[in-house]
């Protein structure tokens, strides 16, 4: 089975060679998607996000795969998420952003591509999207409640959140357009200018998360950064959506 690594991270090597010796015949595929596909991969911030399918996911599977996967997370790597042929098409109607996301932007490192005739429908993506602007957006609020006395924790929380919300815009994107940007930066500007929203605290919670704003007040980024995004909202629920030719 072929393996390709484009991202130069020792671990990545090591784990898909444990998995391919663990797994024989029983792994499918290994995709590589998020920041480490689209080009965005920043080593002190992003993760190194990967899929796992198998043939079959039991018991038994788990445990093969255990050892590498521990070792994988105890280097500061997110887990795999892990699939077969079938919950991946099981899930299509469940997780459109994502597969939409993985249509856009992925990487195949071992085996065949999985993704590669996922039809999305986009009446679950405008579901998804709202329902989870509201979900984030709720989320946010109880992260201030537990860190707005502390710069430090309010810092993370902002720079854990600005990806989450970079996901969701794109997802909004693909409701609006049929040509929606690979890197993050370029997915702000591009649904603030569809949005009609002023991008700056966007721009200003993406320069921390690069380590470009050292001196910043964290309670009054939140405020403009949680005002946007409240704003944001109620944009989207004007977005017309494009006809993709899907059917239910």
């Amino acid at each position: 089975m072929t393996i390709v690594t484009p991202v130069q991270h020792p671990d990545l090597d090591v784990l898909l060679d444990q998995l391919s010796q663990a797994l024989e015949d029983s792994l499918l595929s290994i995709v590589l998607y998020g920041s480490a596909a689209r080009g965005d991969y920043e080593k002190r911030t992003s993760d190194i996000n990967l899929i796992v399918v198998v043939a079959q996911l039991t018991p038994r599977v788990l445990e093969q795969m255990s050892p590498a996967l521990l070792r994988w997370e105890s280097r500061g790597q997110p887990l795999p998420r892990l699939f077969t042929a079938r919950t991946i098409a099981d899930s299509v109607d469940v997780f459109p952003i994502e597969f939409l996301e993985l249509q856009a932007c992925r990487q195949v490192l071992v085996g065949s591509d999985p993704f590669a005739n996922i039809q999305v429908n986009t009446a679950h993506l405008r579901l998804q999207c709202e329902r989870e602007l509201r979900e984030k957006l709720m989320r946010l609020c109880e992260g201030y409640v537990e860190t707005w006395e502390r710069p430090r924790r309010l810092r993370r929380l902002l720079i854990d959140s600005y990806s989450t919300f970079v996901s969701l815009f794109r997802g909004c994107l693909w409701l609006q357009d049929d040509e929606v940007p690979t890197r993050s930066n370029d997915v702000v500007r591009r649904f603030c200018e569809v949005a009609s929203l002023d991008p700056e605290p966007f721009t200003v919670v993406e320069e921390m998360k690069h380590g470009e704003r050292g001196n910043t007040d964290e309670r009054k980024v939140f405020t403009c950064f949680f005002d946007a995004l409240t704003l944001a909202l109620q944009r989207v629920d004007r977005f017309d959506v494009l006809s993709r030719g899907d059917s239910e």
